[in-house]
């Protein structure tokens, strides 16, 4: 089966409340780091500091994430790797307590 049938196969079940385990399940973690936005609104940042750019902002609800899961920490503020192309390298920031990961 090819990834693509086997996540559209994974998500078919999911609907349906069948929980998938085996290669559906290892094939949605290849996709990467997948979170949904928790607050009101949340920034994306250029870079993983609160003085940094906002080049994006997110709404709750939202679905954010990048193909590697990468964390960085600026003092007490956690941030978590979202892709973007508003930001310069195409990595964005997003503050890790306005996600859960999904």
């Amino acid at each position: 089966m090819t990834r693509l049938k086997t996540i559209a196969l994974a998500a078919t079940l999911s609907c349906a409340g069948i929980l998938t385990v085996g290669p559906a399940a290892s094939a949605s973690a290849q996709l990467g780091c997948q979170y949904k936005v928790l607050w009101p609104t949340a920034g994306v940042y250029e870079n993983p500091n609160p003085s940094s750019v906002v080049v994006k902002t997110k709404h709750a609800g939202d679905i954010v994430g990048a193909s590697t899961c990468e964390g960085a920490a600026y003092n007490e503020y956690g941030y978590v790797l979202v892709t973007t192309d508003a930001a310069a390298d195409g990595r964005g920031w997003i503050r890790d307590q306005a996600v859960v990961q999904i």
